[in-house]
């Protein structure tokens, strides 16, 4: 993807993901900075990255170190949240855990594990000639509108951006629902 066009669909993406995490944050407790909170458990879904493998996208979780105080569990429930998520249609590219420290302020330190799930989705997954094609018959006879998407000139280049920003909004709220039900799963079984 290069020029206008990767412009246009990072831009897209970004307002789906927006979009994502406004109502993640209604759905469950909103957090600072567009992260959410659920169950003991604060979430965050990264913007996207544009590679050359497709558009990149991060969800990560934090570990929950409060609940598993005792040495080297947090590392068995990362492994545990590891293979749920990989056991899901849409697997992620990468799943690892981060550890992150920063300061709060001069006297206190803090330090967080968390799991973090790199996901690619190509462009075939975005959208299909097929999706297309309904778009554009949809928007002719007036039943969605695309005057609202700039940039782009034809009815079917704004038809690709629309399908893009209502997939990657679909599929990436399922990977976040995904990770949040992995969580509750695995403190359930701790």
């Amino acid at each position: 993807m290069g020029g206008l066009r990767e412009k246009i669909f990072h831009h897209t993406i970004n307002a789906s993901l927006v979009k994502l995490r406004n109502e993640m944050c209604q759905q469950y407790k909103p957090k600072k900075e567009g992260r959410f909170f659920s169950e003991g458990i604060t979430y965050e879904i990264s913007e996207c990255k544009l590679t050359l493998d497709g558009i990149q996208i991060e969800i990560s979780s934090k570990i929950p170190n409060d609940i598993f105080e005792k040495k080297g569990l947090s590392e068995k429930y990362f492994k545990e949240i590891k293979r749920i998520m990989s056991s899901k249609d849409k697997k992620p590219l990468d799943v690892k855990m981060e550890n992150i420290i920063h300061s709060t302020n001069i006297n206190e330190i803090k330090e967080r594990d968390y799991v973090k799930c790199t996901y690619i989705y190509k462009e075939d997954e975005l959208f299909s000639d097929d999706e297309v094609m309904k778009v554009v018959k949809e928007a002719g006879n007036n039943n969605i509108d695309l005057s609202g998407i700039t940039g782009v000139n034809t009815m079917a280049g704004r038809a690709v951006i629309y399908i893009i920003g209502e997939n990657i909004f679909k599929y990436v709220k399922i990977n976040a629902n995904d990770l949040v039900t992995a969580n509750i799963e695995t403190v359930k079984n701790f």
